[in-house]
């Protein structure tokens, strides 16, 4: 249980971020230097672009990028995102399928070498 208030709108933005309905377009070094010259200036980035964030927190003044929001419908996302997991429930399915051949492969070898023990 949560011990303090949960953003539920930054929590669903970073889960269109991981499954690639927004997506963090890299600015061109030109336009990196343009907007480390507009901040160094003391004015603001403009609407839509923004810096990279560091590991401990601190925002970057150097790299810079924009959000690129998808275009599709309600539907299509619902109908990409079903496909995600039909992809995600197929890729754990050959976990599965991997893990049970190699626990059966195991299991004949150790009845073989008891045979041959006796």
């Amino acid at each position: 249980m949560a011990k303090e208030k949960i953003n539920l709108r930054d929590e669903l933005r970073s889960y269109k971020f991981e499954f690639d309905l927004l997506q963090q377009i890299p600015c061109t070094k030109q336009e990196n230097k343009q907007y480390e010259k507009i901040l160094k200036d003391g004015g603001t980035l403009p609407a839509g672009v923004h810096g990279y964030v560091y590991e401990g927190g601190e925002p970057s003044t150097t790299d810079f990028y924009t959000v690129y929001e998808t275009d599709l419908t309600e539907s299509e996302i619902r109908e990409y995102l079903t496909y995600k997991q039909l992809s995600l429930i197929k890729t754990i399915k050959n976990c599965v399928l991997f893990f049970t051949v190699l626990t059966i492969l195991g299991m004949i070898a150790t009845f073989l070498i008891m045979m041959n023990a006796f």
